[in-house]
């Protein structure tokens, strides 16, 4: 088990929740989550320390007051505040908001400006229309940015449990190394990394094995196998992971474009600074590629370069060079950014498969994961 976060660390989030409340002129906050590791299971957690497995929720936060929370499950409700105890006002329901109007108007918020943290993806059209048809005269506004842009600044407390987490990661990797044996099929190597995060605490995980979900086929060890996991540990924080083996010796245009990236990856680190922009890093990788002699494809690939990655397994912020949403944003310290670059080259070259997490510091980003080498391992 690594460290486990404590009441001062929610009397923290707490306040600064409620100061950028303030800000927005918000009188109180509800908060929609889902248990599932996409969207919506990291704001509950952040609020609650507790690991929604399952289950639709809500979160009254007041600006002033104590917070309380509504689930579709009476039972987990009550667990949250049992285990954890950091909202201890709970209650259960099938239709969680009509419970939520019900609560604001005991509270005298009928009439508030309230946020709602969740509104474009999280919330569900019906629920969203149950409040306003409960709440005739509250003002609710969109507070997605709001929540999203305080929880992107991770505590000291965070960030030592993202180093817990990629040293139960870094063994786990090693472990699909050491045990890969020939004749082996895909779902049996990837058991022996899956038994050894459960042993560490592990929540949820993601396998691919080169790319794809683990089967039945057996594991051919003559080309390159490239196996990656996604992890989410006791903490609620998640990373990404990949470890490659080539049992063949690179080519030469394969390692141009692997010494290339991890060229490419060192300046923008150094590069990675508050107010930076993430398309500007962006840059900085292409231009990389561009000198090298490599030719980018016209159109730019829908893919996140960047993305935060806290208690869920994609955040904001988050950048794609083809995102329609635009969600490019200036970087501030104390953000934690995965990288995994797609490399949009015309020239058809297996890719190093890099994955790294980064924390924005005043100086540039400091690599989380400490020493891991992402360059492919010669078998």
């Amino acid at each position: 088990m690594g460290t486990q976060a404590t009441l001062a660390e929610r009397d923290m989030r707490f306040s600064r929740l409620r100061e950028a409340m303030k800000k927005d002129d918000l009188d109180v906050l509800l908060v929609a989550g889902k248990g599932h590791g996409w969207t919506g299971r990291g704001y509950f957690r952040w609020l609650t320390d507790f690991h929604l497995w399952g289950h639709d929720g809500m979160i009254l936060f007041p600006l002033e007051g104590e917070p309380m929370l509504t689930m579709t499950s009476a039972a987990v409700a009550r667990r949250v505040a049992r285990t954890r105890g950091w909202i201890n006002e709970t209650a259960g329901d099938w239709d969680i908001t009509p419970t939520i109007a019900k609560e604001l108007k005991r509270r005298g918020l009928d009439k508030a400006r309230i946020g709602v943290a969740g509104y474009n993806f999280i919330i569900g059209a019906g629920a969203y229309q149950m409040l306003e048809d409960g709440l005739p005269d509250a003002k609710l506004v969109d507070a997605d940015r709001l929540m999203d842009r305080v929880r992107a600044i991770r505590s000291p407390l965070e960030i030592q449990q993202y180093r817990e987490l990629w040293a139960v990661a870094k063994s786990a990797m090693e472990r699909f190394v050491d045990y890969l044996e020939p004749g082996m099929t895909e779902k049996q190597v990837s058991m022996e990394p899956v038994r050894y995060i459960h042993q560490h605490g592990a929540r949820d995980y993601l396998i691919l094995i080169n790319g794809k979900i683990p089967g039945d086929d057996i594991v051919e060890l003559e080309d390159v196998i490239a196996y990656h996991m996604e992890i989410c540990n006791d903490s609620g924080h998640y990373n990404e992971l990949t470890v490659t083996l080539a049992y063949r010796d690179p080519t030469p245009d394969e390692l141009k474009l692997m010494e290339t990236e991890l060229s490419a990856y060192e300046k923008i680190r150094k590069a990675a600074k508050p107010g930076v922009k993430m398309a500007e890093l962006f840059k900085i990788f292409e231009q990389e590629l561009v000198d090298a002699g490599f030719d980018l494809k016209d159109e730019p690939l829908h893919h996140y370069e960047f993305h935060g990655q806290g208690m869920d397994w994609i955040e904001w912020p988050n950048f794609s060079p083809n995102d329609p949403v635009r969600h490019d944003t200036p970087l501030e310290e104390g953000m934690v950014l995965n990288y995994h670059p797609a490399a949009n080259i015309k020239q058809n070259i297996k890719k190093p498969g890099i994955n790294d997490h980064i924390l924005i510091t005043k100086d540039g980003a400091v690599r989380l994961s400490g020493d891991w080498d992402m360059r492919w391992r010669v078998v």
